[in-house]
């Protein structure tokens, strides 16, 4: 049995030469590839934060744009409102608004008649005034008496102006 199994003979240890080891990489690579995976880290997170920024502006002039509309459906509103009022107005006040038109008008029928009546009268008195200069002067003393004539009435008229544009006087002349 011994024969069947044989010790390797030894071999001189110079001669023996230790096995390869396997080929490492170089120490620099590490770095470099965490660097790149920092960058594309670095891009994801851009992106990303972009699309962020996008939406979140997006939301706002969304936000803006429905603030507009609402502000101008309320101006509408509160003008329909207004014209609804306006349109509401009941019969009795609707009665009493046509009274008092006519009662303004009434009013400036009788303003006008009584101004009327007074010009008349002022138009008799100049009448009656200039006859009797005329019977009673002749020549330069008529000119002197149609003159004062003139300028009495010219005052009165001024006196009217000034007191038809007074304030209470301006309103029952509308």
């Amino acid at each position: 049995m011994s024969d069947d199994f044989q010790f390797p003979e030894p071999v001189p240890e110079a001669e023996q030469s230790p096995e390869p080891l396997p080929r490492q990489r170089a120490p620099t690579v590490l770095p470099w590839m965490v660097a790149a995976l920092a960058v594309v880290a670095l891009g994801v997170v851009s992106v990303y934060a972009k699309k962020l920024i996008d939406d979140q502006s997006a939301r706002a002039y969304q936000a803006m744009r429905m603030a507009d509309e609402v502000g101008s459906r309320a101006n509408k509103m509160e003008a329909d409102q207004k014209d609804a009022r306006r349109q509401a107005i009941t019969s009795s006040e609707k009665t009493d608004e046509l009274r008092a038109a006519n009662a303004r008008l009434t009013e400036q029928v009788t303003d006008k008649d009584s101004a009327l009546a007074h010009l008349r009268e002022r138009h008799k008195q100049l009448v009656t005034d200039v006859r009797s200069a005329m019977r009673t002067s002749k020549g330069k003393a008529l000119a002197k008496k149609l003159d004062r004539i003139l300028a009495r009435d010219a005052a009165v008229e001024r006196s009217e102006a000034l007191t038809s544009q007074s304030p209470d006087a301006g309103i029952r002349r509308r």
